[in-house]
């Protein structure tokens, strides 16, 4: 054997180990392991489970892009849950009726359902709502002493009120959410692939508690329509789209889950990117309204709170990427914490300057499939960090080391405290 197969030997191995890491246990800093698995091996492909990882801004990009990658979703639930499904559980049955499963042109026609309740001009015309719910979450805080705990007090808080909102639900009373926070955070849990049995015991309990909640209210809305999504997708079944309430219950839940647990994630990084940060937290204090949009794309960037989908893009046919040929049948896995900070793409990428210019994080995924709830993650996160900034400029952190939620898919933590001072 020659050197350089030598070396190209051990650098399989090495990117082998790395892979196996990132999808088994990731830590808490994961990005030197993106960085290295990158320079050696950028679209690497495992052995222990077959799929092709890519690492890079551009090789993500055009593949989130390609109509050759689809997704087959009997493919991802057993490779998450094993073979054969067991359908009769209440967890899958839910699965089986989201919107999002399968591919255009009838997933299109699905998502356009959806997706007139989350355009971006209907999001941007929420911020006064929102800024109304921060401060009213901050003046609570401030009763209660000035020590805020930023995932539960308010990102959750704020994030259920204003996805109740959307969906036309009645918002939880005052501290009142932690009964929708237990059942998302089982039913969130199923979207990583470390998702254990006991995980999807706990998903199928709330399943079926929030299938109850559902109906009732779902029947509620049946009597008094308004301008909500869940009035649109009963007036889409009177014209003929024949959604059942168990269809309607299915997709309230799954959006919103996607309303809640990624957008709690990233109010709590922002928050603590930015005050770990200091000269990055005086640039916003500075000027929090016009600099807020900004910061959210570069913290999206740099600390996003989806570093990976589920291995959920088959390739249809054979598909060039790169120098590289991905068989068709085989599935790729994006690790989007790595291509956004792939130096190829941005300058300095692991630092954070929320004054970057040109910032396209691929966060939200990309191609037909693009998160719903973007426009909704970001409107919120603006608009609180506008509000904390302004009112509390002095903000500090109680730990600087918070300890990080385990898992591969969502990047968050437990609990951040701050004092507002």
């Amino acid at each position: 054997m020659t050197a350089e197969m030598i070396a190209a030997t051990d650098r399989y191995a090495e990117a082998e180990e790395i892979a196996r890491r990132l999808l088994t246990a990731p830590p808490n800093d994961p990005y030197p392991l993106y960085d290295r698995l990158r320079e050696i091996d950028p679209i690497h492909r495992t052995s222990f489970d077959g799929l092709w990882t890519l690492t890079t801004y551009d090789h993500i990009h055009k593949a989130l892009r390609d109509s050759r990658f689809i997704r087959v979703p009997d493919d991802l639930l057993r490779r998450q849950f094993g073979d054969p499904i067991d359908e009769s559980r209440p967890f899958i049955k839910s699965r089986r009726r989201w919107y999002n499963q399968g591919n255009p042109p009838e997933y299109t026609r699905r998502r356009t359902l959806y997706g007139k309740a989350f355009t971006r001009f209907s999001m941007n015309g929420l911020r006064p709502v929102i800024a109304e719910a921060a401060n009213r979450l901050l003046d609570r805080a401030l009763e209660g002493g000035g020590e805020l705990e930023v995932v539960h007090q308010f990102g959750y808080e704020l994030t259920v009120a204003l996805i109740c909102h959307v969906l036309g639900l009645p918002a939880p009373k005052p501290g009142g959410s932690s009964e929708f926070i237990g059942w998302f955070r089982a039913y969130s849990a199923t979207f990583d692939p470390l998702c254990t049995e006991e995980m999807l015991a706990r998903a199928d309990q709330a399943v079926l508690e929030l299938n109850d909640f559902m109906r009732d209210h779902i029947e509620g809305v049946r009597r008094q329509p308004g301008a909500n999504l869940i009035s649109r997708l009963i007036a889409a079944e009177h014209d003929g789209e024949r959604l059942s309430d168990e269809v309607v219950a299915a997709n309230v839940v799954l959006v919103f889950n996607a309303g809640v647990s990624t957008t709690t994630n990233l109010i709590a990084n922002s928050v603590f990117d930015l005050l770990i940060n200091a000269d990055q937290w005086r640039l916003l204090v500075v000027n929090p309204e016009a600099r807020a949009e900004n910061a959210v794309e570069e913290i999206l960037r740099y600390d996003t709170s989806v570093m990976t989908n589920p291995p959920n893009r088959v390739a249809a046919r054979d598909v060039q990427l790169g120098s590289v040929t991905i068989p068709a049948g085989e599935v790729v896995t994006p690790f989007f914490g790595a291509g956004n900070h792939d130096p190829a793409r941005y300058k300095n990428p692991h630092r954070l300057d929320i004054t970057r210019p040109d910032i396209r994080p691929l966060s939200f995924g990309g191609g037909p499939h693009v998160c719903l709830g973007q426009h909704l993650a970001r409107v919120e996160t603006e608009v609180a960090l506008a509000v904390f900034a302004r009112r509390f400029p002095q903000m500090q952190l109680v730990d600087r080391a918070p300890k990080r939620r385990a898992g591969i898919t969502n990047r968050g933590f437990e609990a951040l405290p701050v004092r507002l001072t």
